[in-house]
């Protein structure tokens, strides 16, 4: 008998413990609404939740943008290989940052190899295309290569 009634107890705390578990984990919780008066103001769009320049949610992103500024940097003072090293890691670190192909290809320039500095401004116009400014640098970067190229 002392079996019967351990088996009991045991089926019993085992089903308790499932129900709980099932119920914590399928996220039954009481939604509540709330009225929304034309004086409420709009919750922020994601752009205007974004941090301001040279603050970052994402630490990638905030590190590649520094590096990004770096290999500015360096092209300004004219040392093409450091900026290659340093720009190589900003795309590493943040693809998405797509002015650092233009400072690739203007390393690449700086360096007069037209196949290296065509490949980067060919990704530059691919990512910058539906930005005028950047299109109309792109532009004259490739006209560059392509002379450079001759």
């Amino acid at each position: 008998m002392g079996s019967k009634v351990f088996s009991k107890k045991s089926n019993r705390f085992l089903a308790v413990f499932l129900i709980a578990g099932v119920f914590l984990s399928s996220g039954c919780t009481k939604k509540q609404s709330v009225a929304v008066s034309p004086d409420t103001p709009t919750p922020p769009s994601p752009a205007e939740e974004m941090p301001e320049a040279g603050e970052s949610a994402n630490p990638r992103v905030a590190a590649a943008l520094e590096l990004t500024r770096q290999g500015k940097r360096f092209l300004d003072n004219g040392d093409p290989d450091a900026a290659i090293r340093v720009l190589e890691r900003a795309v590493n670190l943040d693809p998405s940052a797509s002015e650092n192909y233009y400072y690739l290809s203007e390393a690449w320039l700086m360096k007069e190899n037209p196949e290296q500095a065509g490949e980067f401004n060919r990704l530059a116009e691919e990512y910058l295309e539906q930005d005028p400014a950047w299109a109309v640098r792109i532009a004259r970067q490739r006209d560059r290569i392509e002379e450079l190229g001759k």
